[in-house]
């Protein structure tokens, strides 16, 4: 059955595990939406399935996730006729918000010159997407909520109530749950807004999504410029995999706009990013292939070294559970290891040392295919053909690894 939904034949996730491959036609949001981590996928499952109905979602997610672009999504699968408009609640004071929101009638305050329809009757037949829910004052709140419960409203200033034919859309970074257990969100509020509940997960949750992601930011950039897409070196994407990106998609996003400026030529390097992401060159994990680095603020927790048993190994060993550490905080073993010079141990030992480290086997066989391909495709400039020669393998195959990893900038010729 589906590892989403449980259903035997589940269309909508087969169209889900599809997109990434999907030729322009498809939606923009959902096309910027990549990625094949399981909470993504289950993400976008849930809004295959709320896209077509009414209901009014509260979309939840760090800062910098993508949160608008889920609103996105959901209007572009809502077939709604009406546009979608967009209000940013943290970055207006309570009486600007209400004016907005509601429109004001002529000579409602001063300034009011001329009367002004609110982001509610622009909406119209379409949604309304409020960013940054979670900031709106108490006095909103109870205009908010008439809204919701009556489907009418009125202008600042105005005594005719007005018919709300719009789907609302919310979005926030804050514990909405906890601000109403301190008096801080009004209860009956948040339950109507939370109808349908989107969890938005946070980039350090899905490392492996990091690749493709970089790809399609790079290649937006390149649209943008009118010039060839520049792809990463395979120790940029190793090191990049690794950060904890504490400022998510939209960090990525920034600290890759940056490097493909400092970049000399079409590969962006790992020194292309030292001034712009702090710590990045701490995460060359992979140069020199020895001792594990000891992991530092910013960091995704690093593997922990073991080192191979010296008695006989008549039985399977026992995998050893991996210690669980915030990403932001130094992570240290809990008791000295006292490693062989990387030259007395061979790549073989090293593996096992990670598998014996908590690294399930077909992951570790991931990444050293992923890093093969990331050192063939550099040192072939890009060049399928002559890095399918460099690795020994056929061109198709290696083609559909290069989509498969999310690896920009190549060439079939």
């Amino acid at each position: 059955g589906c590892e989403l939904c449980g259903s035997s034949a589940c269309a909508g996730c087969a169209r889900i595990a599809a997109r990434a491959h999907r030729p322009s036609t498809v939606a923009p949001a959902i096309k910027r939406l990549v990625g094949t981590a399981p909470a993504l996928l289950s993400l976008l499952h849930q809004v295959e399935k709320v896209g077509a109905s009414d209901a009014t979602v509260l979309i939840h997610g760090e800062s910098g996730t993508g949160k608008e672009l889920v609103a996105e999504a959901i209007h572009e699968a809502s077939g709604r006729g009406g546009p979608l408009i967009k209000v940013n609640c943290a970055a207006l004071v309570e009486t600007l918000l209400l004016s907005e929101l509601f429109g004001h009638e002529k000579g409602a305050f001063t300034g009011a010159a001329a009367r002004r329809r609110g982001r509610f009757e622009l909406a119209e037949g379409g949604t309304l997407f409020l960013d940054e829910i979670g900031d709106i004052s108490p006095r909103t709140q109870v205009a908010l909520l008439r809204v919701l419960q009556d489907r009418t409203f009125e202008r600042v200033g105005g005594v005719t109530p007005l018919r709300a034919n719009v789907r609302i859309l919310c979005a926030t970074h804050r514990d909405l749950r906890a601000m109403v257990a301190r008096g801080e969100f009004r209860e009956d509020l948040y339950y109507r807004l939370r109808q349908v509940v989107l969890e938005v997960p946070a980039l350090r949750q899905r490392p492996r999504d990091v690749p493709v992601i970089a790809a399609a930011i790079l290649e937006r950039i390149a649209a943008e410029r009118g010039t060839a897409p520049k792809r990463l070196s395979g120790r940029a994407i190793s090191a990049l995999s690794r950060h904890a990106w504490p400022g998510n998609v939209r960090e990525l996003e920034n600290a890759l706009r940056a490097a493909a400026i400092f970049a000399d030529g079409e590969v962006i390097e790992l020194e292309d990013f030292t001034a712009n992401v702090e710590g990045l060159r701490d995460l060359e994990a992979l140069e020199p292939a020895s001792a594990p680095m000891t992991p530092r603020a910013g960091m995704l927790p690093a593997i922990p070294a073991v080192e191979p048993s010296s008695g006989p190994r008549s039985s399977a060993p026992e995998r050893a559970e991996p210690e669980s550490h915030p990403p932001s905080a130094p992570v240290a073993p809990s008791a000295p290891v006292a490693p062989s010079s990387p030259v007395d141990r061979t790549p073989l030992e090293l593996a096992y040392a990670h598998v014996r480290g908590g690294v399930s086997l077909s992951d570790m066989k991931r990444e050293i295919e992923r890093e093969c391909i990331a050192r063939a495709l550099d040192e072939s400039r890009g060049n399928i053909t002559r890095a399918a020669v460099l690795l020994g393998m056929k061109r198709p195959r290696l083609s559909q690894l290069v989509k498969q990893y999310g690896f920009g900038g190549t060439s079939e010729d």
